[in-house]
């Protein structure tokens, strides 16, 4: 098996960066002239959190997050995370998709039970539905990432 790279989709980045920056637009101009007025907190927030919505995105695409997988395992690099972590085909039990609290799913994956590493933070992670999980945005479903990664580390851990 080679190295192989999977670089976050730009166009779906750049699709992130406008809404958020149509939602400032938006927020900026139904932001209310008087300063007495009680529902000025309403669009200051929503300039906010649009705000640091865009300047995250504008950062992905100056620095995009990469998937890197190989006969050992991957690394997920760029973006948000300053280091990096490999994660061994060995270690898990398998990639699935699962659903979120408040909607919306995710690539999450189960370590094997004797890679499993208890802290509070993988409990919760665990009780949230999965040991870890994959950011969002790569240029392939979700489902069909599931099904690669899954692939791969079939092929990694099958006896040669």
């Amino acid at each position: 098996m080679t190295r192989t790279e999977i670089s976050a989709s730009r166009k779906k980045t750049a699709l992130t960066l406008a809404i958020s920056l149509g939602f400032v637009a938006t927020g900026w101009a139904t932001f209310p002239h008087a300063d007495a007025d009680p529902e000025l907190w309403k669009s200051q927030l929503v300039i906010l959190f649009f705000g640091l919505c865009s300047v995250v995105a504008l950062w992905l695409l100056i620095r995009p997050q990469r998937l890197l997988l190989d006969d050992e395992g991957f690394i997920v690099t760029g973006g948000l995370t300053w280091s990096q972590r490999k994660i061994y085909w060995r270690d898990i039990d398998s990639f699935f998709l699962y659903r979120l609290p408040k909607g919306g799913k995710m690539i999450g994956f189960n370590y094997k039970p004797e890679a499993r590493k208890d802290s509070i933070l993988s409990n919760i992670a665990r009780q949230i539905g999965a040991d870890g999980a994959l950011p969002k945005g790569w240029p392939l479903s979700d489902e069909q990432m599931v099904e690669e990664l899954n692939a791969r580390r079939l092929q990694a851990v099958s006896p040669r």
